[in-house]
């Protein structure tokens, strides 16, 4: 008796039962391809989260009750309206 390399039968029997299609037919040609992305080094990686994670100070003063205050915020939230945190109100 022989034996029997299932792994290649169990192909085979797939193959015959879902038909088998080439890839290369579904690819793009290759003057349209785009070409290959280069992955970024670590270093400037490390560079781009410190500087996305960079605190900025900015004094911040309540238009109601007067209170000031300095506030450490991240770069995305420069711009955003704050509240003062005595009385509510908006601050500028």
């Amino acid at each position: 008796m022989s034996r029997i390399d299932h792994a290649r039968a169990n192909a085979r029997d797939r193959m015959a039962r879902q038909g088998v299609e080439r890839i290369d037919d579904f690819d793009l040609p290759a003057a349209f391809r785009a070409p290959p992305k280069r992955r970024a080094s670590k270093a400037g990686l490390r560079a781009e989260l410190e500087a996305a994670t960079a605190k900025i100070t900015r004094i911040v003063r309540c238009q109601g009750c007067g209170h000031a205050a300095t506030v450490a915020l991240p770069p995305a939230r420069v711009g955003a309206r704050l509240r003062c945190s005595k009385c509510g109100e908006l601050a500028r």
